[in-house]
């Protein structure tokens, strides 16, 4: 039977406006997990023994950048002998599971340079002068292809399981030390004008130049505690943020750097691979990559401009194995090494030694020092939130 016109109208009415719906529900983004999504809270008030800074961007929306596939920068590189595999298969799955895409660039043989293709003056063991060209290889990339701002780590590198988190909070830090104003936007989510973000060292200086600015971070449950940082090459003094009534030892501070030591982990802006490309290829030079960028930073060269966070945020995974299987530079004859147990070197709750429980679908994660750090879940490990601090010259800690 068939139904009256006015009948017959709104049935096709209802039908369309059904099937609009459910058109538009299939379109409709999927529900955010903690990977997509970072609370980001409003900065905390300066300490006391600081002045009040000018006021920066280091809250402007852009900053959330740092939560994408290439955590903020155009590209992300990792180098790696050919032949280390192992090394692939782990960095593989530690990206994977933190959501990072990466291009894998080939390392360098060292005997395989010839002469001819080394600076004046050059004058290094192989494994050194392999690594050398292999970071001069991705420089010469960058400047090539103009890519504008890139990720370099090795093959060894490891981070805490809530590195965007931890980013987040850099990023505002380095945007503060680069002096991103209000209404600037920066091409980059770290802001502009840097040349290099030395985020995985394994020490690292205190500009004197600039040695009163700093992005302090306080309560982080990824910074390492100084007893177990005595490793590194060197490292800031911590006075200021360790000492007296209000003082605590789970600080990090962004500042602007003299340089650092190895490169597990570190970005470059394209005037910086042309500036490091020209410095460390084009004229006499003779040292190992990371004096070569120390000595940049240091110098200021060029205005070379670096960024480092104290303790770091990229550091070294090493497997359980042999010894002499962590290191592709060589620190002596393989002969007389013995089996150690696998750990990640200035990381609290590294994503290396997680990966069983990402496996496993867990959401509470362990530490390295379960006994002053216990599991915790991604939104408790990346909760830190820093402020700015200016201080006073009297309360400027010493260099070294």
């Amino acid at each position: 039977m068939l139904f009256p016109w006015p009948a017959r109208l709104n049935f096709v009415v209802v039908g369309v406006v059904v099937a609009l719906i459910l058109f538009y529900t299939s379109f409709h983004a999927p529900t955010p997990t903690w990977q997509d999504v970072v609370e980001f809270p409003a900065a905390t008030p300066a300490a006391s023994n600081t002045k009040p800074a000018t006021k920066s961007s280091y809250l402007d929306d852009s900053i959330y950048q740092v939560q994408n596939e290439t955590l903020g920068f155009q590209e992300i590189y990792m180098i790696s002998l050919p032949a280390r595999t192992d090394k692939q298969d782990a960095f593989a799955m530690q990206a994977a599971f933190s959501d990072i895409s990466y291009t894998q660039v080939d390392g360098v043989y060292g005997h395989e340079v010839p002469p001819k293709a080394l600076p004046h003056t050059m004058d290094q063991s192989g494994n050194v002068i392999g690594c050398w060209r292999a970071h001069m290889n991705v420089y010469q990339h960058m400047v090539h292809d103009q890519v504008s701002t890139a990720l370099i780590f090795e093959d060894d590198a490891d981070w805490d399981v809530a590195i965007k988190q931890q980013l987040v909070q850099f990023a505002r830090g380095s945007r503060f030390i680069m002096n991103t104003t209000e209404n600037a936007t920066p091409h980059s989510p770290y802001g502009d004008d840097w040349d290099v973000l030395w985020i995985g060292h394994c020490g690292t200086w205190v500009l004197p130049d600039d040695n009163r600015r700093f992005f302090v971070i306080p309560d982080d449950p990824t910074t390492e505690l100084p007893q177990f940082r005595h490793d590194n090459v060197d490292q800031p003094k911590m006075t200021p943020w360790e000492k007296g009534p209000n003082g605590g030892n789970h600080t990090r501070i962004v500042f602007h750097s003299e340089g650092g030591v190895c490169t597990a982990g570190y970005a470059i802006s394209q005037k910086g691979a042309r500036k490091a490309l020209y410095h460390m290829s084009m004229v006499p030079y003779n040292s190992p990559i990371d004096w070569g960028l120390a000595g940049l930073c240091k110098n200021k060269e060029y205005n070379f401009t670096c960024i480092s966070p104290w303790p770091q945020l990229v550091g070294v995974s090493r497997p359980t194995a042999n010894t002499a299987k962590w290191s592709d530079i060589g620190y002596g004859p393989d002969e007389g090494r013995q089996v150690e147990a696998g750990q990640s070197l200035h990381l609290v709750y590294p994503m290396r030694q997680n990966i069983p429980n990402l496996l496993q679908g867990k959401e509470i994660f362990d530490s390295r020092y379960p006994d002053i750090s216990p599991p915790r879940s991604i939104a408790e490990i990346g909760s830190a939130v820093g402020h700015v601090e200016i201080l006073e010259p009297e309360d400027v800690p010493e260099v070294g």
